[in-house]
């Protein structure tokens, strides 16, 4: 990760496995000295810190350092990479207690042993710190057997010269859903009214035409997208003339190959006012000016995350249309653009700076100018669905695999809580189902999930008291203690699923 908030860690345990095995193999150290080295080092990484400005905790907060651990995945023979290696990182949740860093992260696919699969399901049923990201998938665009996780969630292939990345330019995320309401009032930023971003004809029917709101919709991402790859090539040109990171590319093959790291934010609201607009009634309500500030949404219409045909089809259709535009401009050092689904803690921020939607509620202005949050409805993180989609968690996992991975490379997030009881009635059952839901899940194409194991009247108090609890957030782990009051109202609004089905709470 060049010129970004993270310089991950890496395939580091399975290169460490040889020497242990060496060790081992030789009387040098026992096992459980090589447990105690494991510990100390976790430590020291939990120990890392960097200095940052107090503006930097709105968008990332708890003050990650994202020292991303991969371990496991699968070798170009066909054999795994599970090491005993793997297994130390992992037990150090239990040995030195649950922290946020590093960043653990088990490159997951059905073909890895049982044993280690169910292991770590249930490590996350105990310390919801693990994230787990699909080979399979991420293999298919071309990432081969050490590749490993960047920054969040991100794939990169540190020792490829020629297929995929080895290096990635950082580029955070926009607000799709504002950039959809300010060209409906014709470029008008859609809380501040005054305030023209572009220039665009305005939407003026009283009933919103989906046809017509999508062709307006698009020329806004033309804005957007043209906008987002001027800042970002200035940003990495300046940082590259100023503060050129020589010591970590002296690390690097010497052919390098970058991509640049684009996002999303507001995704599933994006999705579902897209959907609102085509297979429900939207009429957008007008001040004396014309001015659009609120809407009135009329009828039933599917939601992201529902795994319905008509929302999958909306929500393919943004994430091509957006990561489109971005491959057809020239980026700094020919860096090939990818797409990110992922938020960390700032869909909070980017709710504050947007206004009511038809499907949520936003900010909007007081009479003396200033912003007004008490209606407020925050995004949801990532690549989530809101949390009045109606679908159980089986649903939600089937929309996110039926998204196109070449479409949003830089990763496609899901952060899920689901309550023990949900996955069986006994520990081994539901951590049994816990394998069998990863495994369905990362075949059939989907790449990242954090996973919480938890019930949210068990975590709701101590989470809003400022206790330590330490949860996996949109691409990293976070112990809530440090987290904004707003932050953690939207984690404890997001959806804690008691049911893995809908068709299970209906039956």
């Amino acid at each position: 990760m060049i010129n970004g908030a993270a310089t991950s860690l890496g395939r580091v345990p399975i290169v460490l496995d040889i020497y242990a095995e060496r060790d081992l193999a030789r009387g040098t150290y026992t096992e459980s000295e090589i447990q105690e080295f494991v510990d100390d080092f976790v430590m020291k990484l939990r120990t890392v810190k960097f200095a940052r400005t107090k503006a930097y905790d709105q968008l990332y907060s708890g003050d990650p350092t994202f020292i991303t651990t991969s371990m496991a995945g699968m070798g170009a023979d066909g054999r795994h990479r599970v090491t005993k290696m793997d297994y130390r990182f992992l037990n150090t949740l239990d040995n030195i207690g649950n922290s946020p860093e590093p960043n653990l992260t088990v490159l997951w696919t059905d073909k890895l042993p049982y044993s280690f699969r169910r292991y770590c399901m249930h490590m996350s049923h105990k310390h919801s710190s693990i994230q787990y990201e699909g080979v399979t998938t991420m293999a298919k665009d071309g990432y081969g057997e050490m590749s490993c996780i960047s920054c969040c969630v991100s794939p990169l292939d540190p020792e490829n010269e020629e297929q995929r990345h080895n290096i990635q330019y950082f580029g955070a995320r926009v607000n799709v859903l504002k950039a959809l309401l300010t060209g409906l009032n014709g470029g008008y930023d859609d809380v501040h009214k005054d305030y023209k971003v572009f220039d665009i004809d305005p939407i003026r029917d009283e009933v919103l035409d989906f046809d017509t709101v999508k062709a307006n919709f698009e020329k806004s991402l033309d804005w957007l997208t043209d906008t987002y790859v001027d800042a970002l090539n200035i940003i990495h040109y300046m940082t590259d003339k100023y503060n050129y990171e020589a010591v970590q590319m002296a690390f690097l093959p010497t052919k390098q190959r970058a991509n640049m790291g684009f996002g999303i934010c507001g995704f599933a609201n994006t999705v579902d006012t897209l959907s609102a607009i085509k297979y429900a009634t939207v009429k957008p309500i007008r001040d004396e000016d014309g001015y659009i500030y609120d809407y009135e949404t009329i009828g039933e219409y599917p939601r992201w995350g529902e795994d319905d045909p008509r929302s999958n089809e909306l929500a393919e259709w943004l994430i091509e249309a957006y990561t489109t535009r971005l491959r057809s401009h020239k980026l700094y050092k020919d860096a090939e653009a990818t797409v990110s689904l992922l938020t960390i803690t700032s869909n909070v921020a980017y709710s504050k700076q947007t206004g009511n939607s038809p499907v949520h509620k936003g900010v909007y202005l007081n009479e003396d100018g200033s912003v007004n949050l008490s209606k407020l409805e925050f995004f949801s993180p990532g690549a989530n669905p809101s949390n009045k989609a109606k679908g159980g968690w089986l649903q939600n996992l089937n929309s996110l695999a039926s998204l196109d991975f070449g479409y949003a490379a830089d990763g496609i997030s899901l952060t899920t809580q689901v309550s023990p009881r949900a996955l069986g009635k006994t520990r081994d059952e539901q951590v049994d189902n816990l394998v069998t839901i990863l495994d369905g899940y990362f075949e059939n194409g989907g790449q990242h999930v954090n996973l919480n194991v938890m019930d949210l009247s068990d975590v709701y108090e101590k989470i809003m008291n400022g206790e330590d609890v330490i949860v996996r957030i949109s691409g990293y782990c976070v112990n809530t203690k440090y987290l904004t009051p707003e932050q953690k109202t939207e984690l404890t609004q997001r959806v804690f699923h008691e049911v893995l089905s809908m068709d299970d709470a209906l039956g």
